[in-house]
């Protein structure tokens, strides 16, 4: 599957792409509850900010980088927002990002002018009590690196300017959210999935003091990162593919002073590239902070325990953007747990032993004000689909009711373990079912 990007990536392209004839927006179930369209009711708005390009807040592609908005439904919620990072992957070399870079994951050429969203974004108070009717961001993505970029001058590829200006974006998108109320914020939720997921991570306490300095009113900040724990993890056959894309493009993009700053402070010069994945940057995290993720994230299966380099990576000569399931004796596995047999399984259970333990072994787990909602659906954004986010239980507490829980607990005084949830791991006899949790199907 070398043909376009994938997953996450190629959903929200479609999804963004698509025709306005469309009426209504494009649904795609696999981008979990994120609908994109023009006018669509009640969904966040457009706004392209031609007035940052100046400051380099630009797309790979140099167009205007933007953000959707809506404000408060309720006058209660006047002083609160929630704030969330798009996802869609990451391009991993030259000729990747160059392909990125007409799509709508690196140009704002296209983009549609609404968005709607479900779950931890929704507007729907049923499913959303706790934060519907706050003021909605939501930062288009554009920069290839989880908004990590920091690159002065372009990278050219076939004579096209790339720019890596994923850090000026978030500074822009706050400057500009400063005159719409910003500046008067009390509360403030920070969130995003997948790739914007691992935005959270990397960039919770940049966006934490940056309000602190310049929005005084500002009372409480938390940030829930979903799906965004990507391992740095060896495939199957013991090749440390992942790390090798993400190594790359957090030199390619110029990084270092795109990420969290104290983990780049805690590696000499040639590890720094560790602060561009979740595992070495989440102990260093500060703010009151909760994962959302699977331990069986079904991205993660697919794309890092099942994949392989593009042929002549870092150096290819396509736009391909990594070999996805590419380990075909695994295909069929990886897709749905019930095709793996015994042996199979109780290989795949490993990436659930491991994902616990990378996350466990880190103090910021058991930190007090913090939390981890870890299940084990094979599922990937599940936060911000509806069903999911209300469906899916571990200990018989729902997502949304741990994240309400953890929301409104004081975050110095409030111990971690109440709200941790650990996944469990799949049956490994000779025949299925092999879920482990009933909510997984029943939602």
């Amino acid at each position: 599957m070398k043909a376009g990007y994938l997953l996450s990536f190629a959903v929200v392209c479609a999804a963004k792409y698509a025709p306005a004839s469309k009426g209504a927006g494009v649904y795609d179930a696999d981008f979990n509850g994120i609908e994109f369209g023009d006018n669509l009711k009640g969904a966040m708005q457009l706004h392209l900010m031609k007035d940052q390009v100046a400051n380099g807040a630009v797309c790979l592609d140099g167009t205007p980088a933007g953000f959707y908005y809506s404000g408060p439904t309720n006058s209660s919620a006047a002083h609160s927002w929630e704030i969330y990072f798009e996802g869609g992957g990451w391009c991993y070399d030259d000729m990747d990002c160059y392909g990125r870079s007409s799509t709508a994951l690196g140009s704002s050429k296209g983009w549609h002018t609404s968005v709607g969203a479900g779950g931890i974004m929704s507007s729907d108070c049923t499913v959303n009590p706790d934060f519907c009717n706050f003021h909605r961001v939501y930062i288009a993505y554009c920069d290839g690196n989880s908004f990590t970029g920091n690159r002065d001058e372009p990278l050219v590829v076939k004579g096209k300017p790339l720019y890596f200006r994923g850090r000026r974006i978030i500074d822009a998108v706050l400057e500009s959210l400063m005159p719409m109320g910003l500046k008067d914020a009390e509360d403030v939720f920070l969130t995003g999935c997948s790739a914007g997921g691992l935005a959270t991570y990397l960039h919770t306490d940049y966006v934490h003091q940056w309000l602190k300095t310049n929005v005084p009113t500002l009372d409480a900040f938390k940030a829930a990162s979903i799906s965004g724990f990507f391992l740095n993890h060896q495939n199957i056959l013991g090749q440390p593919v992942y790390e090798a894309q993400m190594k790359n493009i957090f030199h390619v993009a110029n990084s270092t002073h795109g990420v969290n700053d104290a983990c780049i402070a805690a590696y000499p010069a040639d590890e720094q590239w560790k602060c561009n994945f979740a595992q070495y940057t989440y102990p260093h995290i500060q703010a009151p902070f909760l994962a959302l993720n699977s331990g069986y994230d079904s991205w993660q299966t697919k794309c890092i325990y099942t994949s392989e380099l593009e042929p002549g990576f870092p150096n290819q000569t396509s736009t391909g953007n990594g070999d996805c399931n590419a380990l075909g004796p695994w295909q069929s596995c990886q897709e749905n747990p019930d095709n793996c047999n015994s042996t199979q399984m109780v290989t795949m259970n490993k990436y659930i032993t491991d994902f616990k333990a990378d996350m466990q072994s880190a103090g910021t787990y058991n930190k007090n004000g913090n939390g981890a909602f870890i299940h084990s659906c094979h599922t990937h954004c599940e936060a911000q689909n509806s069903n999911y986010y209300v469906g899916f239980k571990v200990r018989g507490v729902s997502m949304r009711d741990a994240v309400s829980k953890w929301w409104h607990q004081h975050s110095s005084t409030s111990p971690a373990a109440p709200n941790n949830y650990v996944p469990c791991e799949y049956k490994t006899g000779s025949t299925g079912p092999r879920d482990c949790n009933p909510s997984c199907i029943a939602a």
